[in-house]
């Protein structure tokens, strides 16, 4: 099995050369879209092998589009924000891709034995730290989705793999990560082994279908991770005196998802996985969202004083599962999402979110 998180690359005689940066996007066949909305996949319960499926990492970052002309890359992430500004040394990969490429992958922090570390990222969503230096990233590139200009989303995955080995000179940017073939049910649980979040499922010959959700791309994870909206958050147990804010971090924060219709959907509350520095960014952030309102379609059940949020702001969770009342079992909090708009965390089918 080839090693978690490393890179694929071919040898000398099956790559084509990236051309030269600043080649004349005139030539190409056709401009590039504005936008592209990520192909995403379904929940899979149980890792399996198969001869029709490739299986790839579950990368721990921010999914994102890179759009490659006159060798400058535009990144998009999956809700088609432009986060270009926000991650400045990837603006340079384009100088590793062919012109007239689009990717699909994953914007990941790296710890110092090449795994994702999404504390390391946390920093860079958060507007922390500031410098690439700090808490460098890289793109993973998983997909090719236009080739010289052209739109090759119809191609089956298998061929659009061997393109992308020809549109990407790996650097220090970008990488073309390593897939497995037939052995899913072993790369899973290297998977597990390695304390990453789990691999993708996706049949070999499956077409790119832009903003779609099928069973051509199956995620399994060795833990489920999503992004809530914040609806408030508690302090301590019974309160003497509720007209007086606390000085003390809080002991909670309460979570929830949005319906069909909009509405806030209470789905439990997050007190663990806080580090001292990240708890007291986290009330910062929520000072300014007070508000007297509670935010949820039902008013969640506490003992504890509430004070409650307007629902501006996401927080990326990982818990074990849903629990048959569509609450979250055993949460613990990784990080704030500022990168994400509340609106797009949505309950699918609950309690399936994915």
């Amino acid at each position: 099995m080839a090693a978690i998180g490393g890179q694929q690359r071919p040898s000398p005689a099956s790559r084509t050369p990236a051309p030269n940066a600043g080649a004349a996007p005139a030539n190409l066949p056709g401009r590039l879209p504005r936008s592209i909305e990520p192909m995403l996949a379904r929940i899979e319960r149980r890792p399996f092998d198969s001869t029709s499926h490739l299986f790839e990492l579950l990368w721990d970052g921010v999914r994102a589009i890179a759009f490659v002309e006159g060798g400058r890359a535009r990144l998009q992430d999956r809700h088609l924000a432009d986060v270009t500004g926000r991650f400045p040394e990837l603006g340079s990969i384009g100088e590793s891709v062919r012109d007239g490429t689009v990717l699909d992958g994953a914007i990941v922090a790296l710890d110092g034995d090449g795994q994702p570390d999404f504390a390391r990222l946390r920093e860079r969503l958060a507007g922390a730290g500031g410098p690439a230096e700090a808490s460098p990233v890289t793109f993973q590139a998983f997909d090719v989705l236009y080739w010289k200009g052209k739109a090759v989303m119809d191609y089956p995955l298998w061929r659009r793999k061997n393109l992308l080995l020809q549109a990407v000179q790996p650097d220090p940017g970008i990488a073309v990560p390593e897939h497995m073939e037939v052995e899913g049910i072993a790369f899973f649980e290297a998977a597990r082994d390695h304390g990453l979040p789990g691999i993708v499922a996706k049949q070999r010959s499956s077409p790119y279908v832009p903003g779609s959700r099928s069973d051509a791309w199956l995620k399994l994870r060795v833990y489920q991770k999503e992004e809530f909206v914040i609806g408030g958050f508690t302090y301590g147990g019974r309160p003497r005196d509720k007209r007086r804010k606390p000085r003390e971090p809080f002991a909670t924060l309460l979570l929830g998802l949005h319906d069909e219709s909009g509405g806030l959907t209470y789905v439990g509350e997050v007190g663990g996985g806080f580090s001292e520095a990240s708890a007291a960014e986290t009330v910062r952030v929520l000072d300014s969202l007070l508000g007297p309102d509670c935010p949820f379609r039902e008013r969640p059940p506490s003992q504890r004083l509430v004070f409650w949020c307007r629902p501006r702001l996401a927080a990326s969770v990982r818990f074990s599962e849903w629990t048959d009342d569509g609450k979250l079992r055993f949460p613990v909090f990784e990080g704030l999402r500022p990168d994400v708009p509340p609106d797009a965390c949505r309950l699918v089918r609950a309690p399936e979110a994915g």
